[in-house]
Parts: structure tokens; sequence; C-alpha cells
């Protein structure tokens, strides 16, 4: 007979599909997942109708939960302090978000009811102040183990004075077996085609692609400037931005001051999976000024290198997927110059052609569901092995 989980989350995003069916399917736990119907700041969720109380054939133990949020700070999650009064899973898994109230509420009732408590997050970032760390570790003691996505936090977490045995790091994910079928199909006429679609005028030229939001945060600005400061130098470099977003209108009135209209390619938003992919293996690196995320690791599961900024305090874990020199580059934080200076090394000296194979195999080993799957039933089964 399996253990069972209850698995919390305040909403089902669509790009962690792929790890719930991973869960879903394991023969060591059956995770039971709760969270709200709706997404948030426009995040993709996955379809309601793929829960079993919706549809019997669905393949997800999925149950809907209400969030109240309150000024975009707090939020609090209707029923989960009650379910996890009311059911009898042999563990539960949260996510390690303080700002959640009904997270401190729920952690405690498992606590008393002496349940383990699994906590998923960031762990620690580094670039906490004080009352901030302070207050975040006095939420994370309520987990007997955590689940943190990167090695990095899982350091500061050791040093901060959590049990190393209980900090297991589990990665992030995207839908990785689809994008190893893209890759492994690509057609370079195809390719070559798109390329030329995107860039009529310049197709020869190499590519940098920015995929995301258009947000501050990205400071795809930076990527802007540096695009002008090599075509100074009389490199000539194509930019292609796959997104929409706050800053969308800005950074084209950007491109056009900078003289960029012809190499800077707005491509605005796209859902098409098989596109986005091919666009971003046309490209000969992927570029993220700001904070990088999941998209060093859709850039990376096609074989494009990334360049990000160097400082992991203000970075999200998936920067650990970047390795110097051998699945991309880091320059100086808010540097532009150093910015240029780095894509320019990585297209013409390093070649993406020099790391390709380095980035598939590094998602390939660590950031995929089917790992991640793998590590959260390793740390299910040792919490719910401690308490017996």
């Amino acid at each position: 007979m399996k253990t069972r989980c209850g698995f919390f989350t305040n909403i089902a995003p669509l790009y962690s599909r792929p790890l719930w069916l991973k869960l879903s399917a394991s023969s060591n736990v059956e995770y039971v997942f709760y969270s709200s119907r709706k997404g948030y700041s426009g995040i993709k969720t996955i379809d309601i109708s793929e829960s079993k109380s919706l549809n019997r054939d669905a393949q997800f133990n999925w149950l809907f939960l209400k969030n109240i949020y309150m000024r975009d700070i707090l939020f609090y999650q209707i029923g989960a302090g009650y379910k996890c009064l009311t059911t009898d899973f042999s563990a539960y898994i949260f996510n390690a978000e303080a700002q959640c109230i009904s997270n401190w509420v729920a952690a405690i009732i498992c606590r008393l009811r002496k349940k383990p408590v699994l906590f998923w997050g960031h762990g620690l970032h580094g670039s906490e102040k004080w009352m901030k760390k302070t207050v975040r570790l006095f939420f994370y003691r309520l987990a007997d183990y955590h689940l943190i996505y990167g090695n990095r936090s899982r350091l500061l977490m050791k040093e901060s004075g959590f049990n190393p045995e209980k900090l297991f790091t589990v990665y992030n994910s995207l839908d990785f077996e689809a994008h190893t079928e893209i890759f492994a199909s690509r057609n370079l006429n195809d390719l070559e085609m798109i390329k030329n679609n995107l860039f009529p005028d310049s197709s020869k030229y190499p590519v940098v692609i920015f995929i995301g939001r258009l947000t501050k945060e990205k400071k795809i600005y930076y990527l802007l400037q540096a695009i002008a400061l090599c075509k100074s130098r009389d490199i000539d470099i194509n930019c292609l931005i796959v997104g929409g977003g706050s800053e969308s209108d800005s950074l084209r009135k950007l491109s056009l001051s900078l003289g960029l209209e012809k190499s800077v390619c707005f491509f605005g938003p796209s859902y098409d999976e098989k596109l986005n992919s091919q666009m971003i293996m046309i490209a000969d690196c992927c570029v993220s000024p700001g904070n990088v995320g999941l998209t060093a690791i859709h850039s990376m599961s096609l074989g494009t290198p990334v360049i990000t900024h160097n400082n992991l305090s203000n970075q999200g874990p998936e920067a650990e997927a970047i390795i110097e020199k051998k699945t991309g580059l880091l320059f100086d934080e808010n540097n532009v110059s150093s910015l240029s200076d780095t894509i320019e090394n990585l297209i013409f000296n390093m070649k993406k052609s020099s790391m390709e194979t380095n980035c598939v195999e590094q998602i390939k080993e660590f950031w995929n569901p089917v790992n991640q799957a793998s590590i959260f039933d390793i740390a299910v089964r040792k919490a719910i092995a401690e308490k017996c």
C-alpha cells in the first residue's frame, strides 16, 4: 500500500504539470494536491478538468481551495488548516512561503498531530535584511524537512543552523521530455527559414534571445544597450525578444532611440511551445540581464547557452545551472560594458557549438521532473520513517 501525502500549493502553474504527472505516477507515494483553481499574477495554470474530482479519467488527485489576497503582500488559503486537521496523510508538503498565513496555521496543526511537515521553496537567498531573514527562519523551523530549489540556498540554510540531512536540493524543471523530443527532431532548414523571416535584412548575423515576461526586474534595457555597444564596435548582432509585459512599450522606444530598429525583433507573447523552442534554437545564446529563472532551464534544454549576471544573491536558483564556460557565461551585475563583452566572447570565442551538449546534459542530470520526483519521494519517505 502506498504512503499518502497531502501536497498544498497556492496555485497549480502550468509549468509544474510535468512534475505533478511524475509525482502522480510514483510507485512509492500517493500525492493528493490542493491548490486554488485560479492563477495569480499572469501565471498560466493547469486545466482544472485534469482534477479527478471533475474528471474520473484524470491523472491528478487534485482538490480545490480558495486563496484570499491582502494587498498583494499576504494571502490565506481557506480550508488548508481544516484539511490538515481532518485528513490522515502520512506527511504534508507546503510551499515555503511565509507570506501565506494559512501555511503557518496548517504547519502548526500538523506538528501538533505529530505529522511530518515538508516545505518546498527557495530557502534563503542571501540578500534578506535582518527582519525578513528572522521571520523566514522562524517560519522555516516549523518544517521537519526542506525541499530547496538550489544548492546555494541549501548551504545558506545549513549555515543558519538547519540539519543538512533534512535539507534536500530538489531543483526546478519544465517539460524536459517535450524539449528533448523537439531538440532531437530539429530541422536545420526550418530553423534557417524562421531566422530569415524574423530578420529578413540581417539573417547572416548571430542572434541573442530573451524569452519571458518583459518586466523591470529582468533589466532587458541592459541587453538593448549592450547590443548597441557591440554595434558601436562594428559587431552586428540580432536580438530577439519574445514575451509581453509592462516594459514592452518602453523597450520598443529605447530600441528606436539606440538605432536598433533593424537589429531587434519584438516578437510579442507566444504560447506555442514548438515555435518558442525553435526561436531558442536559432539563437547563439539566451541573455537574461536581470535575475534568471526557468528561462535558463528552457534554453539549456534546447542546447542554447545562457548569459546572466554574477551576483547570486540577486539570482533565481536556476542560475546554478549556468556553469562558467560550459553552459554559459556570467557578467558583472548592472554593467552594460561587461554584458556587451560577455555576449561577444560567447558568440565569437566560446561559441554555442562547444556548449550545446553540456547544456542538455546539465538539465538531463539535475533540472528535470524525473529527478525532482525521485527526490520528493526520498524526502517524504525519510520524513515519515523518522516519525515512526
